[in-house]
């Protein structure tokens, strides 16, 4: 799951809260989670400035780094999904 814009975020969330349901209660997991939705607050601020200014590059690094999060977040549910 990957996202362009703060908005995609939305249903990845959903599918994200699905998994951390389904393996139990995980404080660690939990708390990856909380981070990844800051930092995508952060990306939402940061999309406003660029629309403002007409630059739509200044996102990029803040979506790759929220993808990546996403990413790493997904193979540790998996792995605790397999674990259990």
């Amino acid at each position: 799951m990957n996202i362009q814009t703060a908005v995609d975020f939305q249903k990845v969330s959903d599918q994200l809260r699905r998994d951390l349901r389904s393996i139990g209660y995980n404080p660690d997991l939990n708390k990856m989670f909380l981070n990844i939705e800051k930092m995508v607050s952060e990306l939402s601020k940061i999309e406003v400035l660029a629309r403002r200014n007409l630059k739509s590059n200044m996102t990029l690094d803040k979506v790759n780094e929220i993808n990546k999060a996403i990413d790493h977040l997904e193979k540790l549910i998996l792995m605790a999904k397999i674990m259990s």
